[in-house]
């Protein structure tokens, strides 16, 4: 199966999403974060929960992970490729969470997203999937 590959261009705009979303998400502006990265109609597969539409599911969560004390120290997104109006990433996190009253939890793990090209140009999530990769419990 022959393997598109991402535009010089793509590549540097998905990596400034990422930059974007991290600053967003460490510095707790969920509206920034939804609104930069997700498309309206996107879907988030967070783990050990259902899936979410749209932004206002979508805002709720990020909610809930940020009041959790979230802090994303990597955000590494190792493969991109596109064609024509899609483009996915893949790549690897590392994040803890602080919650009030309880003890800190450190993951690392793996996602997917896939981003459609917008009517202005710009790329946004559609599907974002992520899971950790460490051992339960």
């Amino acid at each position: 199966m022959a393997s598109a590959t991402a535009t010089q261009e793509t590549v540097q705009t998905i990596r400034a999403l990422d930059e974007e979303f991290v600053r967003n998400a460490n510095s707790g502006d969920v509206e920034a974060l939804v609104s930069a990265f997700y498309a309206e109609d996107a879907e988030l597969l967070p783990p050990n929960a259902p899936a979410m539409s749209g932004h206002t599911a979508i805002r709720e969560c990020w909610k809930g992970m940020v009041s959790a004390g979230l802090n994303i120290s990597v955000l590494d997104t190792k493969r991109i490729e596109e064609s024509g109006n899609l483009a996915y990433g893949s790549g690897a996190y590392e994040l803890t969470l602080s919650p009030p009253g309880a003890a800190r939890i450190s993951d690392k793990g793996k996602y997917v997203v896939v981003y459609r090209r917008q009517a202005d140009g710009s790329w946004k999530a559609v599907a974002d999937i992520f899971n950790s990769s460490q051992p339960p419990g």
